[in-house]
């Protein structure tokens, strides 16, 4: 895909003000998920409890995400953004009010994740697939790994911030920064003139459109392999909430601003593998099977130190390789995509980055209480492994058999 350099999609003057806003968003939801995953381990004293926090933000999308893509291929996506960001900005002011007078309990949190899962079912595929839009093909790519960055630096200084907000402020302070956030971004969207996107026809409504984009995927094999994948790795590997809250509270015995600078290191180390792809994001499976390999070692690392400089280290380890295969999975659904099928495919992502929460949140909890964390951590590396291994050895097979044939 051709590309203009590292900052090729900061040449558009939609991307700009979106992208400004989306750092400011994105940091607030960290500093929300710090606060809101400290939060339940302090009321409940539960890994358990933490993972099922996770599960319940991501279950919705095992079984809306799919309509949440047909949604976004045949609506306006910045009317939907502007909808689904202010849900999320109104979910975020509640909790901060509940927690301001006292009244926050697990319980409420957990219908509070509920919800949110629910919104982020219509919100993701079309905040993907809205990319497209504001930067075209061209550019897709490159912006692609800017978003990511965003995000990684989101997760890099959100939860310092949070915990910071902790410590001093309160936790009704860092729900009510999130709500001001989504406020930013609703804002700018709703300024966004259409000159600024790219020419795009919706996808008419019609029957079926679910399991037209479910044989769409099936019918190519890398969409359906790169489908596999991610969502095997993302169980095994994108526990960062659970994982790094346990090895702050259990590991390293510290408060939240261990589990912030944990999370931070983390951030910091995605942001580098994302910025790494900027100039030119490699796609394809054999790209992602070597990132799940770097992913698995990474997680190894993470399980085999104790000492906190060590654990920061082998944390931001872990963020490269966490960035080095989200930019390069996005990339590879985006280069095999149809525009007319984009927010199905991106949807398949967001049903394996979020859906898989259900099982890969609650099962690390339960595996860290049985076997203790750094165990748990080495459990998830080893699937990884194995299937790093299984796939790069699948390709090589067939790659051979195509020269052979």
């Amino acid at each position: 895909m051709p590309s203009g350099g590292t900052f090729a999609a900061l040449r558009h003057p939609g991307f700009r003000p979106y992208i400004v806003a989306q750092i400011v968003s994105n940091v607030g939801t960290w500093v929300q998920i710090t606060v809101e995953n400290w939060l339940v381990l302090e009321l409940s004293h539960s890994g358990v409890a933490l993972g099922v926090t996770n599960a319940l933000q991501f279950g919705s999308s095992l079984v809306l995400g799919l309509y949440g893509g047909v949604v976004a291929d045949r609506s306006d996506r910045r009317r939907v953004l502007i909808v689904t960001r202010s849900c999320l900005g109104l979910l975020a002011l509640a909790l901060g009010l509940l927690a301001g007078i006292g009244a926050l309990r697990v319980w409420l949190i957990w219908l509070a994740a509920g919800l949110l899962g629910l919104v982020k079912c219509f919100d993701l595929p079309a905040l993907q697939s809205f990319v497209k839009d504001l930067v075209g093909l061209e550019d897709l790519a490159n912006a692609v790994a800017w978003t990511n960055t965003i995000s990684a630096t989101g997760r890099m200084v959100g939860p310092m911030l949070g915990g910071l907000v902790l410590t001093t402020a309160g936790a009704s302070h860092g729900f009510l920064i999130n709500a001001v956030s989504f406020a930013l971004v609703v804002v700018v969207l709703a300024k966004l003139r259409g000159s600024a996107l790219a020419p795009r026809i919706p996808a008419p409504r019609a029957s079926g459109q679910i399991r037209e984009g479910l044989i769409y995927v099936r019918k190519d094999p890398v969409l359906a392999a790169a489908s596999i994948i991610m969502a095997v790795v993302f169980v095994s590997a994108y526990n960062f909430q659970v994982s790094l809250a346990l090895i702050a509270s259990d590991v390293l015995v510290g408060d939240s601003r261990v589990y912030g600078s944990l999370m931070s290191a983390l951030g910091l180390g995605a942001a580098v593998g994302s910025l790494i792809l900027a100039r030119r994001a490699r796609t394809g499976l054999d790209a992602m099977l070597v990132w799940t390999a770097v992913l698995a070692v990474t997680q190894m690392a993470v399980a085999g130190v104790q000492d906190r400089l060590a654990v920061l280290a082998a944390t931001f380890a872990y963020g490269v390789g966490a960035g080095l295969f989200s930019v390069t999975a996005i990339a590879t659904l985006q280069a095999r995509t149809a525009d007319d099928m984009r927010g199905r495919v991106l949807a398949l992502y967001s049903i394996c980055f979020m859906g898989s929460s259900l099982l890969g949140g609650p099962i690390f909890g339960a595996l860290s209480q049985w076997i203790g964390v750094p165990g748990a951590l080495r459990v998830t590396g080893s699937v990884c492994a194995i299937v790093a291994l299984i796939g790069l050895v699948g390709c090589q097979a067939a790659k051979r058999f195509e020269r052979a044939g």
